[in-house]
């Protein structure tokens, strides 16, 4: 009996020892650069994928050069911030749990395939600062049922 009550006892302490121990995955935040002044930050927690700095962002011409490529199911919003001039070629591509996006008024243009197959963007806003679209900048965008494209934009 006094083996029993022991090894219930040993149970019940490691049980409230660990109950206030977290013991789902730790999040991770990702940085790097993006462009030559541009940068990036990913909390793959909330799914934030934020780019900063001034000037354009890089066009990428392969999925292996995309720095967050590797995490695209984790971005769930991005945010372009002021300074950043260009969203670069292919920069969001197959990102599938991409809801979001904010452009602010410094970027003047979208690159080719920029959002290729964001299958759950819904919306997108572009500010009247874009004066051009790259071919195929939506493609695959199969849940995007509004876009707002400004009198500005010249080419598409």
């Amino acid at each position: 009996m006094k083996r029993f009550l022991s090894i219930l006892m040993s149970i019940v302490m490691l049980f409230s020892i660990t109950a206030g121990i977290d013991m789902t995955a730790y999040a991770q935040t990702l940085t790097g650069y993006c462009g030559d002044n541009v940068t990036y930050t990913l909390d793959t927690e909330s799914g934030l994928l934020t780019i900063s700095g001034t000037g354009p962002m890089t066009d990428y011409s392969s999925t292996s050069s995309i720095p967050w490529y590797n995490n695209r199911s984790s971005v769930k919003t991005v945010e372009i911030e002021y300074g950043v001039t260009k969203i670069g070629k292919y920069a969001f591509v197959s990102c599938t749990s991409l809801t979001i996006v904010t452009i602010t008024d410094s970027v003047t243009s979208i690159g080719e395939s920029a959002f290729h197959y964001c299958s759950s963007l819904t919306s997108v806003t572009i500010p009247n600062s874009v004066t051009s679209i790259g071919e195929e900048a939506f493609l695959g965008c199969s849940s995007l049922t509004s876009i707002t494209i400004p009198s500005s934009v010249t080419s598409i």
